[in-house]
């Protein structure tokens, strides 16, 4: 809850009870008076934080770094751990607190008890982990992913414990497929030949497969009815 949006209802309640305490001594023109200020206090609460999330705009997809990578995944996900001290001492629920949602962060992929982990963090301080199974579930999948995330959300406040919702991108590299060498030569065998042919037909052959020429060379020898060179 944001420190406008607390003191409007803080406001709000205190003139509510003074209304109510008001009116049954007989002041009522005073008690409906704290009542319609509780009221428009509570109002412009309310208002404040619809225009608050109004303005809020859908976080970006990150865009890869380079054309040899892509986003495989987007997920959206709660941290977890966010109630626990970093190693410096500062609780990560402070953090949260002065956080407005707009900061940058980034995910660090490191190993914990033997299992994959990801923490995210805002600077160099540690907001929170993504959750285990996700982790060593991502990490299974993309193994040489890198991870990039965006704010969605800093939840909570006030009696409630602040959490970060955020959007999570994986990105993978782009792997291009084996091409043919330019100007090989392909070169036919079947499984019942110890030789390599020209072509698919020769020598009675069935179920011919074409291969390179510098693979066939490795492993058959050349046949002397269609091959002209060896």
């Amino acid at each position: 809850m944001g420190k406008r949006k607390m003191i409007f209802y803080g406001v709000a309640a205190l003139f509510a009870v003074s209304g109510v305490a008001a009116l049954p001594s007989g002041n009522i023109t005073g008690g409906v008076g704290c009542l319609v200020i509780a009221a428009v206090c509570a109002f412009a609460g309310a208002k404040g934080k619809a225009e608050q999330q109004a303005d809020k705009k859908p976080a970006p997809h990150v865009a890869p770094a380079s054309t040899n990578e892509r986003i495989a995944e987007t997920i959206r996900t709660k941290l977890v751990g966010v109630t626990y001290d970093n190693e410096d001492g500062e609780n990560r629920q402070d953090i949260l607190s002065s956080m407005t949602g707009s900061e940058e962060i980034e995910v660090e992929k490191y190993i914990f008890n033997g299992e994959p982990a990801a923490y995210v963090k805002c600077g160099n301080k540690v907001l929170g982990n993504l959750a285990a199974e996700l982790a060593k579930d991502l990490e299974g999948k993309y193994p040489d992913a890198r991870y990039t995330a965006e704010i969605l959300e800093i939840s909570g406040g006030g009696v409630h414990t602040f959490g970060c919702n955020i959007e999570l991108n994986i990105i993978v590299e782009e792997r291009k497929k084996a091409q043919q060498p330019a100007g090989e030569t392909i070169v036919y065998v079947d499984q019942s030949s110890k030789k390599y042919h020209s072509k698919p037909t020769c020598s009675g052959m069935k179920n011919a497969k074409g291969i390179p020429l510098s693979q066939a060379k490795k492993k058959y020898t050349a046949c002397k009815k269609c091959c002209k060179w060896g």
